[in-house]
Parts: structure tokens; sequence; C-alpha cells
């Protein structure tokens, strides 16, 4: 009766004392302190140089976690037993703080796939619970110049509203939008053509296909001039106070009116798919007519030039 008096007092000292337990070691500092330098037999490189691991297999899946003398082999796997040194599913160096999926060694916060391609780097992101709303991406601004975050999402109501978005958190229009039948807005959502740009465009030159190969119905230009002396270029300023989202500059322009070009000239005018059914005009396009036109005005010029000199000879004899 003694003794399991003194067991049982024995168990209540351990409980309430501050037991440590080592395994691997004699002197054990914590609770619960594991000590090893044997390394996995089939490991190589640097989780060959374990001073400690611990791991746990089920069926042909590791999950692993070692130390080493040098802070760079640190680390935490989970891989494939049969293929240990190449097929990583996740990898965690504690050197930086970087995670690597797909791969043993992740050289930046998140690495995905390794190096040698056969595991793709390759994220899914699924949609949110909102209706409207795909899978998102948020960059969060600079410590100092910025002021808005960067978002990146799906979004759209339909099919054909469907988009890829790259916004910042000031306003979804000062980014750029893709639609899923590839048309690109910049500064819109919804683009009508494969580039619509709301606001200026500046580049060292913009060139227009042209080749021969490309067309059919070849004619000259007829009536050139009477065409361009129908046109009537002008003065304007932007109507911002209405169209708040175009971007359009605060400087007075030069140009048509595309509703007066279309009665004139309607192949340089298109209509964007709005109902509204807005006009641009093919500026570029107009060159043709220009040139035409200063050819047939040339062509009066000489001639009144040959009728002048023939007077001249008459009046002098």
């Amino acid at each position: 009766m003694k003794q399991a008096v003194l067991v049982i007092a024995l168990c209540f000292v351990f409980l309430n004392g501050k037991a440590q337990t080592g395994i691997g070691t004699t002197t054990p500092v914590n609770k619960l302190e594991i000590v090893t330098t044997k390394a996995d037999p089939a490991s190589t490189g640097a989780t060959a140089n374990g001073n400690f691991r611990l791991g746990a297999t089920v069926g042909t899946h590791v999950l692993d976690f070692g130390l080493s003398s040098s802070s760079t082999y640190s680390w935490l796997q989970a891989r494939d037993k049969g293929t240990y040194a190449t097929n990583y599913f996740l990898s965690l160096n504690p050197n930086g703080g970087y995670v690597g999926l797909g791969t043993s060694s992740p050289y930046s916060t998140l690495t995905v796939g390794n190096a040698a391609g056969t595991i793709a780097g390759e994220i899914s992101l699924n949609p949110s619970s909102a209706q409207y709303e795909g899978g998102q991406i948020n960059i969060k601004k600079s410590l100092v110049g910025s002021t808005a975050d960067w978002i990146i999402d799906q979004y759209g109501t339909s099919s054909s509203d469907a988009r890829i978005r790259i916004f910042n958190s000031l306003s979804e229009t000062n980014g750029l939008s893709i639609l899923e039948n590839g048309n690109v807005g910049m500064g819109s959502l919804t683009p009508s053509v494969r580039l619509q740009v709301n606001g200026d465009i500046i580049a060292n030159s913009i060139a227009g296909s042209s080749d021969l190969r490309y067309k059919t119905n070849i004619r000259p230009v007829e009536n050139a001039l009477n065409t361009v002396k129908s046109l009537r270029g002008v003065y304007f300023n932007w109507n911002q106070k209405e169209f708040p989202t175009k971007d359009f500059s605060d400087k007075t322009e030069l140009g048509f009116i595309a509703q007066e070009v279309e009665k004139v000239l309607p192949e340089v005018v298109t209509k964007d798919n709005t109902p509204e059914q807005y006009r641009s005009v093919k500026y570029d396009k107009v060159v043709a007519l220009l040139v035409e036109a200063i050819k047939e005005q040339q062509k009066q010029i000489d001639s009144l030039t040959k009728k002048v000199r023939r007077l001249s000879k008459k009046r002098n004899k």
C-alpha cells in the first residue's frame, strides 16, 4: 500500500514539475527536444547534411522537416518518396522565408514549378462567392510613391461582358481590360474593337497593313479634289463634362466632325458596337485622298501654266 502511494506521489511530482523529455540527448532544455545527426541515406545534396530530421511517410508520400548547421539548408518538404530528389510538392526555406511549389529550391517569396520544366508553374484561382467575380490577385502599393493598390481579376455579367482586368483601387478605368473575344481596352472596360484607347497615344511610328497581296478590287480614287473641297476642318475642344471616362484632353484640337465626313467619305468613318454608335474617323486613310487631290490640282496648275505661256507668247509677238 505504501509503495502504491509513493508511485502516485511521484507521478504528481512529474506532472506538476518542469519535466523535459529528450530523444537523442540526455540534457534536454525544452519540453520535448529531438537531436539527431543521422541523414536520410536516400537523400542527396543539402538534405543529406541534415543535423536534424523529422519525417512521416504515408504510402508514397513523405512529409519531411529538417535543420542543418547551415541556415541555407533549413527545410520543410512534402515530397514523393519514389523520386525524392526531383519531385517536391512543397518546400519551405526559412532562410529568407521562401516557399516552393513543385521545386526544392525556391529563389523568391513564392516559386512555382521547377527549373527543368518537368513541373509546370501553374496557379489556379477559384472565383469568390460573389456572382460576377472571378479569381483575383491584389498587389499592395509600395511604401513610398504609390497612392493605390493594383488588382488583377476576372469579371463579367455575361459571356460578352466577361473580361480580365488590371486596374488600381482608385478606378476600374485606370488600367487594362481584355474581353473573352480578344478585344483590348486601355481606359475602357468594354472595348468594341481589337484595341480601344481612351486617351492619347505617343509612338515613334504606327504602320498599317498595306501589302498588295492583302487587297482585291483595287481601283483609282476619282474626283478627289472635289471630295476634299467638301470636307470641313475645324478647331474644337473635347466634351469632358459629358464623357469623363474617355480621358479627353483639355487642349484645343484640330480635326473633322465624323457625321459630316460620313456624308462625303463614308469609307473612313466607323461606328462603335454600342447602342449610341459613336463615330470615329480613320484619319490615316484621308492621306490617300489628299495625295490624289493634290495630283488633280497639280494637273490644273500645269494646264493653266501652259495657257499663260501661250498667251504670253502671243502678246510678245
